[in-house]
């Protein structure tokens, strides 16, 4: 099953964590962008240096500086958006960061909001084990790497 369609499934099946293994954060963050766009759902990432951006769909981002404050604007936010929280791994460590994750996780079985946590690595702490799914994002395919190949053979040295 690729990619895309797996996500549809698990958002339509209301997981509101998913932990993203991948090192490729760009070509997933594109992947998941074509897809919330061909089912009409609201896109924005955080991320600790710039905090909340909009990636597809209305609206303005909230805004949040630190990660306890962007799981409460995700808490907060009415509709039914993906949060692509990337590197928030980084957080885990902090006992505050762990209990409103997971506070938030529960809290969004009864919307329409999912969280996305792009991470390299499948590490995750015990406490988010039984609330979380892990999907590794699959490497390029053949075709993707043509396509590739064919941009940079048109592109001036």
């Amino acid at each position: 099953m690729d990619f895309e369609r797996q996500l549809d499934i698990y958002l339509r099946a209301r997981f509101t964590l998913i932990l993203l293994v991948t090192p490729e954060e760009e070509r997933a963050l594109e992947t998941i962008r074509r897809s919330c766009e061909r089912i009409q759902r609201p896109l924005l990432t955080w991320d600790i240096a710039d905090g909340f951006q909009v990636l597809s769909g209305p609206g303005s981002p909230p805004s949040a500086r630190d990660p306890l404050t962007a799981l409460e604007q995700v808490e907060k936010e009415s509709g039914n958006s993906l949060f692509v929280l990337k590197d928030f791994h980084e957080f885990w460590k902090d006992p505050r960061i762990k209990r409103k994750l997971r506070s938030v996780a529960q809290e969004l079985k009864f919307t329409k909001k999912s969280i996305v946590v792009t991470a390299p690595c499948r590490e995750l702490p015990e406490e988010l084990k039984d609330l979380t799914v892990i999907v590794d994002f699959p490497a390029p395919g053949a075709a993707e790497l043509e396509a590739v190949l064919e941009q940079l053979s048109k592109s001036p040295v």
